[in-house]
Order: structure tokens, then sequence, then C-alpha cells
């Protein structure tokens, strides 16, 4: 019987075994075997097969023109459970570049939920290292876009996955890492809840393709993958109680969009706030951006929606360097307070994180001078969740938005991995800065107040 068919039906197991058999999985056209869960998924679709992958040197389809993207027909997706894969297809390790670690990868459509809760197909990919390790973790790209492109399903094959540096660290550590599309279909930037059910259910749909369903689960993202990250940890335990999730590590997360707004509107990095606004206003309709905005913001609408955050060096728009650097969000609307209208603050109200506990431990860190992201507005979040008697260690890190998510990405792994294993340091219940050790390793010490 040929090995490489067999790959998904064992799990890890069985990858680690075709990989001794010599079977090249993962390229271009390879046809792999139905994993677990899919008898449940549409059975209209053609063939199970995954779909062929063009090598890396074929122009990439855009996603509007790529059927794996398609959105199933909504009353057929209403009857599978969330988490359920739809369809799948594996992706060609060439694709994308991830330096001296050894990694296959996949990509599948899994049934979800958006911010209101109908369903929608949402999609992610998961990268299988060798060796792996038995655990998952959830990396939350902050991808912050609105276009379709900016994903990171497309990124990693494009070659301009922001975050690739993380996702390395974390693979070549042995970690399964699975990258979740957060924003769902209609690209909702900053919709809490759209993003908490992709992320869940993204787990959910990898936990199928690695039969691991017991597995420790980590859930990790900086800034907008941040906010995503801490949104799926405070829905885990009502929407998927069943994931094992063992720890949680976030950084430089907008807690509070609407005193991020206030910071950001007129600021030089004010192209961010726009983007989110228009973002937002997808996850909610009541937010009627036809009568809200005039000819400059209809205009602004446009560009930005061709935009991705950070990708300048792909040739697609960033809102940093669009020309709206100290822009105010008011000279583009009808409205001398846009953010004060009742449909704008009724979103703001929903989006805020730390009104609910989170399910495992969490490791937060935020740069002190961060001028994008405020740190005072961190803190209160953190405040927040303290009232509910959480495990919650704290970094204020030196720098920036941009430095502090490198210099403490080490400590964010570290921390994800001492929970997987079970070492219970950050265990206990409080809120705790920080420290390190004479050996260099991460260890926190109870504080009873969060410092400035």
């Amino acid at each position: 019987m040929d090995l490489c068919r067999l790959v998904f039906i064992g799990g890890v197991a069985a990858v680690l075994a075709s990989l001794l058999s010599g079977c090249a999985l993962g390229r271009a056209g390879d046809i792999v075997a139905t994993p677990p869960g899919l008898a449940q998924a549409e059975t209209h679709e053609t063939s199970w097969a995954p779909v062929a992958w063009p090598s890396p040197g074929k122009t990439i389809e855009m996603p509007a023109n790529d059927p794996f993207y398609r959105q199933p027909a909504e009353a057929r997706l209403a009857e599978l459970e969330p988490g359920t894969i739809v369809r799948y297809r594996p992706v060609s390790p060439r694709a994308y570049l991830f330096g001296h670690v050894s990694a296959r990868a996949w990509q599948f459509v899994y049934r979800s939920r958006n911010t209101h809760g109908a369903p929608v197909a949402d999609v992610a990919t998961l990268l299988l290292p060798t060796p792996a390790r038995r655990r998952l973790l959830s990396y939350q790209v902050a991808y912050d876009a609105l276009n379709p492109i900016c994903n990171p399903s497309q990124e990693i094959l494009r070659g301009t996955l922001i975050e690739q540096h993380f996702v390395s660290a974390a693979l070549a550590d042995g970690w399964p890492v699975v990258l979740p599309d957060h924003e769902g279909p209609n690209m909702a930037y900053l919709s809490g809840r759209q993003a908490g059910h992709a992320v869940l259910d993204g787990l959910r749909g990898a936990q199928t393709l690695l039969g691991r369903p017991d597995a420790p689960i980590g859930l990790w993202g900086y800034s907008g993958g941040g906010f995503a990250t801490l949104w799926a940890g405070q829905m885990a335990a009502d929407y998927a109680p069943e994931l094992a999730i063992t720890g949680i590590a976030a950084g430089g997360v907008p807690g509070d969009l609407e005193a991020v707004a206030e910071h950001l509107d007129g600021h030089a990095f004010a192209g961010i706030y726009f983007q989110a606004f228009f973002g937002l206003a997808k996850a909610y309709p009541s937010i009627d951006l036809d009568a809200l905005l005039n000819d400059r913001g209809r205009d602004v609408r446009q560009r930005l929606a061709h935009s991705c955050l950070g990708q300048w060096l792909s040739g697609v728009r960033d809102p940093l360097l669009s020309g709206l650097s100290f822009a105010s969000f008011a000279d583009y609307t009808t409205q001398d307070a846009p953010r004060d209208t009742p449909a704008v603050q009724a979103a703001l109200a929903a989006n805020r994180l730390g009104e609910a506990p989170l399910a495992a431990p969490l490791y937060y860190y935020h740069g002190r001078i961060d001028p994008i992201i405020g740190r005072d507005q961190a803190r209160e979040m953190l405040l927040r969740y303290c009232r509910y008697g959480l495990s919650l260690t704290y970094d204020w890190a030196l720098g920036e938005h941009i430095l502090a998510a490198l210099t403490q990405a080490d400590d964010a792994l570290a921390f994800l991995t001492a929970r997987a294993d079970g070492i219970d340091d950050f265990a206990g219940p409080g809120c705790r800065r920080l420290e390190h050790n004479v050996s260099g390793q991460p260890r926190s010490t109870p504080q009873s107040t969060l410092s400035r």
C-alpha cells in the first residue's frame, strides 16, 4: 500500500513514517487520503483530492479567482459543525522560506462563524516541522488588512509573511503551527468575535489533520494578531471548551479600540486608524460608511481596500505610506465626531478586551515607548483581566512597537513551551512582572499591582 496516501490517517506518526519511507509529500499535485472527520464535509465537491498548487515560478491566483477560497452554499455550510474541514490541499514548501527549518504545509478551508454567529468558511495554513512535538500552536499574524491578498494563506506563498521569524522559531522548537486567516472572508479587521471564532475553529480543523485532539495548545500573536489571540482566549471556555489550551502569549495589543483610535487620529500613524475603522465597518453593517464618508473619505476607503500593512516590499499599498500621516478622520467624513455616532460606539464597546476571563495563563508584553498602540490602554486592559484572578505575567519591554515584538519573542515562546511541558512556574493566580534569572531563563515574581 502507498504510505504517502495514508499520511493524514495517523496524524503526526504517519507523517514521520512517510518521511522515513521517502515519500515526497506536499509537492504540487500530490494526492493524499481523506483526513479524519472529512466525511462530514461537503460531498458535492468534485474531488476530495487536494487542489494542485503551482510551482513557485508560476503566478499565484488571487483569492477571488482561486476556487479553493470559494464559499460553500450557506445552507450546506450551516449543516456542518464548527471546525469541520470543507476542503484542503498541500502547498509546496519551496513556495515559502523558513531558513534551516524543515516543514511541510497544508492549507484547509473549514466551517466557522462570523462576528454575529452566521456560518462562514475560513482558511488556515498548517505547518508541520520535522521532527514535530506533541503540541499545537495557533499563531495569529498581524496582517491588519482589507485586501484578501494580505491573508497569511497568501503571504506565506508569496514570501511576504512579515512575522516569518517568529513562526520559524516555533517550528524549530518542534511546534506544529496553524496560521488562520482570522479576519474571515469579509476581511473584518479588528472584529474580535470573528477572529476568535476563526482561531478556535482553525485549531479544531488542525487537530483533525494532525489526528491529535488531546495535544496541548498555545496561542500567540502580536499587535492585531495579539488582539485576535486574546479574543480567542476569552471565547475558548464557552465556544471551544474541548481545546486543551495551556498558555497564551500576546503583546502590543489594542485592548481598547476607542482609546487607540483617539491616540492615532491626527497622529503620524493615522493611516492605521483609517484602516481599522473601515475594517470594523465590514463586521458591523450598522456603521453606514456611505452616509458617513464624504468624497475624500470614499476615495481613501477605495485606496485602502487594496492595502496591506507592512507589505510595501510586495508592491501592495501600505496604509502607513498612503499620505495619511497626521490626517484627522473627521476631515474625511460628514460628521464632526464620527466616533461618537451610536453605531460606532456600540462596535467599539463590543470589541473591548478584558471583559471576560481567559482560558489559560497569559504572558503579555508591550513596548514602554510604543508610539502606535499606547501602553496605558494596555495596562488598563491587564487590570481588567486581573480582576478575574487570572495567572498573568507581563513585561514592559524596552523600545517601541516593532522592537518590543522582536526582543520579547524568545520569552513568549519559552512561556508557551513551559506551559505545554507542564511546568507550573507561571500557573499560579495573580498578576506578576517578568524577571530573568542568572541563566537568562524567564521567571516571574508576584507583584500586587501593575507597575508603570
